[in-house]
Order: structure tokens, then sequence, then C-alpha cells
């Protein structure tokens, strides 16, 4: 979710992820700052967490852009991140929303969205090894101008059975959509063809923000939710052929557990709905999201969809918090996101989240995190997770903590025109995390 663009921004030199000693490691219900006054939401917060939830061990693995990550693909910032399998084997694309080549926000090219293809190290860190579309560096997927301000968000991608589809909301200053697309690619992602458009008011809005995953029976099921930051989430099946014909959506209405045209919220409870992936794994359907009522990234996880979400206690994993203290999964200043990494198991599960300084623009990044122990939190007898996480040291300091450093650069006057508009109406929108 995008915030207010101040005059100048602010870099880091090093990345902040994991130290070159240890990684950064958080224990269920360990002490945390995260409550501090000096970063709080503008939602109101129903409950803020005490900390990770019981039995969680949740590592800061690192972020996955950045100087000595992603200069070969030609880009240096981005956040979002969302992912799916592509191909036969274990390579998997990221798609990102506003990114720019240069290592600080508003630095050089504008685009949104980028997209790159990625695996899994043997470290257990995501990884870049080629860019989405043809050639050696990363090009906006789909071809506009950002004029006024105007920019493309995506919600997420899904594969079905080899061929791509990507829903994206156009924003004119973040939170306004003007309508959302759907696209479709038959060729990993490299080149995409729009399926269509649909009124941002359709469904009352809350269409607008949506994650996908097909199912074990065909269906594409659908959760989703209006993009401010302030709603429920809603529940949606259709089969693959309709991804791009609402009518013929049906929707789960929990009050009496059938599909229709009736829109009923299926997660309501303490929920103010933000960024958020459905993926089934492991004979389960896993929900991650950003939810702006906790001010934190929470998972919920339940072995059938159709059902009332409420019931279902969620873990939280990363709590947001202030920049005062170090970033941790405890005190994760301004987070928003939450995106799976292809490849997880529900004991041992990745996720992308990303962070945005707002008031000097000093950290804007997609990040990996790794969170151990949400089958036995959810009380899942599963075997032990197959992916290897040895976690070493890094062998450089890039992400080390200790070492960065923030650097001042002003934006170009380029740059600043495209954004004014952006910044006007976040200026004006109650969806963008504030500093106090």
């Amino acid at each position: 979710m995008k915030k207010s663009v101040s005059a100048l921004a602010l870099t880091l030199s090093a990345t902040l992820g994991v130290s070159a000693l240890a990684p950064v490691t958080a224990h269920a219900q360990s002490s945390s700052s995260s409550g501090s006054s000096n970063s709080r939401p503008s939602q109101p917060v129903t409950e803020w967490p005490d900390g990770i939830s019981e039995g969680l061990i949740v590592t800061i693995v690192g972020d996955i852009l950045g100087r000595g990550i992603s200069d070969e693909v030609g880009f240096l910032i981005g956040d979002l991140g969302i992912m799916t399998n592509i191909g036969d084997g274990d390579e998997f694309a990221i798609v990102f929303g506003d990114s720019w080549r240069g290592p600080g926000f508003g630095q050089g090219e504008w685009m949104s969205p980028v997209g790159v293809v990625a695996v899994i190290n043997d470290e257990g860190r995501i990884e870049i090894v080629r860019p989405l579309n043809d050639g050696d560096r990363v090009e906006q997927l789909i071809d506009y101008n950002h004029t006024d301000g105007l920019t493309l968000i995506p919600s997420d991608v899904l594969n079905v059975d080899g061929t791509l589809y990507m829903q994206g909301m156009w924003n004119r200053g973040i939170g306004n959509v003007l309508y959302t697309e759907t696209w479709r690619s038959n060729d990993d992602g490299a080149t995409w063809t729009s399926l269509g458009r649909e009124s941002a008011l359709a469904n009352r809005g809350m269409t607008n923000l949506i994650t996908w995953e097909q199912g074990p029976d065909g269906y594409v099921y659908m959760m989703s939710s209006e993009f401010k930051r302030r709603d429920d989430v809603y529940l949606t099946r259709f089969r693959p052929e309709d991804i791009a014909n609402s009518d013929a959506w049906v929707h789960y209405n929990p009050a009496d557990g059938t599909w229709g045209s009736t829109f009923t919220p299926v997660l309501a409870d303490d929920v103010s709905a933000g960024e958020m992936t459905l993926r089934y794994i492991e004979g389960h359907w896993v929900l991650a999201m950003f939810n702006a009522a906790t001010y934190s990234i929470e998972v919920r996880i339940s072995p059938e969809i159709a059902r009332d979400w409420n019931e279902i206690e969620p873990a939280h994993v990363v709590i947001g918090g202030n920049w005062g203290g170090a970033q941790t999964p405890e005190n994760f200043a301004q987070l928003y996101g939450a995106y799976i990494v292809p490849g997880s198991t529900l004991g041992n599960m990745d996720l992308v989240i990303s962070q945005w300084n707002t008031s000097n623009n000093s950290r804007y990044m997609s990040t990996q995190f790794n969170v151990k122990g949400l089958d036995e939190f959810f009380g899942i007898g599963t075997a032990p997770a197959p992916r290897a996480r040895t976690m070493e040291p890094q062998v450089d300091r890039t992400g080390d903590q200790s070492v960065i450093e923030v650097v001042e650069t002003g934006i170009s006057p380029q740059t600043r025109d495209l954004l004014r508009s952006e910044q006007v109406a976040e200026d004006a929108s109650d969806v963008a995390a504030t500093l106090d």
C-alpha cells in the first residue's frame, strides 16, 4: 500500500535483513516495542498483539532487492512481491508494484508492475535469476505511462495449467481505484494480453483487491476486499474460463453455507484487510494478510475454504512497530503486504513483506521472512518440512543492520511532477500510516 511522497528521498547504502553474524529471529512472546507511540498507524487498532504468536519462530531472511541482489536485472527498489510457480522446475515468478531503477524511492525510471524469475537457493533465500520479460533487464510488464500519478498495482498472479493470470488495480492516487483489469500470459509472464476491465464500483468495490488460488476441485477461489485497509474479506469462486467474467462468479454466504449472488463477508471480526495471499498448501487453505486493525501480518489456516473464517484464531507472525528501534519481526515499522513464497510448507513458510518509511523515504523494500511452527500452532500433523533451512551467515555485509548508512538524495524534477497528484491523494487518504 502506497503512502505520501516527500521532496527528498533517503537511500540505504546497505540493505536491512540478515546480519553478517546471525539471522534476526524472534521467538514467541518475547518483549516487543511495537506499541511505541512514535509510529502508530492512522487506522484504529483494535488490539495490538503483544508479540509473535506462541510457539512460532520468525526470522528475517533478508531483502530480495537492492545493491548486490538485483543490480543485474536493472532495478534496485520495489514493493509487494507477489509469487507463483512457472515452468516444470523450481523457478517462480515474482511481480512487484511501484519500482525504480535507482537505489532510492523516486530515483530513476518509475515502473509498475515489473517481474523477475527467482529460485530458493541452498541457504533458503530468494535468488533472482532473470527478468520475467524478455531481455537482460526488467521492463514494465504492461505498456502505459505514469501520467498524472497513474499507476497499476498488481493484486495477485495465478498459474492455471501453465497459463498465468494477473489482476491489477488502476490507481490515480493510491486508494483511488479507477477500475481493475485482468491479463493472461501464455509465455510464463514475458508478455500479457488484457481480458477486460471491471468497474471499481462492482460488488461495492469489495473485489478490487483480490487474491486467488485454484482448488483441488478445479474451481478458482478468490478472497477479496476494497483497497482501503478498512474493510472485511469476501469469498468468491468460479471456473478458470470465467476468470474475467464476473457475471459467472458466485459468492459464499457463511450464514447459511451456500454459494450464490449474496455478497457476505467470511472474515470481519477485528479485521481491516490489506494485501493478502490465498494458497493451497499440504491439503490446507492458507490466508496470509496485512491486518490494519492489529497492525500485523496474520496467517489463518483451514482444511476447508467454504466456512466462517472468523472462527479461526490468527497467528501473528510479524508485528508493526516504530523506526526508533532495531527492525525485527516484533518491531517492523510501517509494514504491509504478505505474500507466500512457492515451495513453503505449513511448518516452514516463507513470506515477502513490504516496508516504507513514509516520513523520509529512507526505507522502501520487499523483505523475505521465514516462519516455523504454523503447523503446530494450528494443530496440524504434518511431515517434516522438506526444504532445508541452513540460514548460514552471509559472507559479505550486505543486509547487515549494523552498517546501514542513510544518504540524502533528491528526487528528480520529472519524477516529482509525475508523483505530485499521488502525493495530494495520499495526504488526504486515511490509508497512510504516519509517524507521530
